[in-house]
């Protein structure tokens, strides 16, 4: 198993409050409130740059008459 690393940051106090507060609420850690936010963060900013790439590799929309048309005009059925 790894170890963790420190990692620090600074934070709008607006958040840092609203952080300790839920924290407190909840009984949770706040390191674990961070690295999970942090890691779901960085997930859903992959998820989005791979919607891009596939979208831009895609052919488009092809609608089902342009597909019949298509393969009629090559001979095909």
């Amino acid at each position: 198993m790894t170890r963790p690393e420190a990692f620090a940051t600074k934070l709008p106090p607006d958040l840092k409050q609203t952080l300790d507060v839920v924290c407190r609420r909840l009984g949770l850690r706040k390191t674990h409130v961070v690295e999970t936010a942090l890691r779901e963060k960085l997930e859903d900013l992959m998820d989005a740059e791979d919607l891009k790439e596939a979208i831009a590799e895609s052919t488009g929309f092809h609608s089902w008459e342009s597909v019949k048309s298509e393969r009629r005009r090559k001979g095909k059925r």
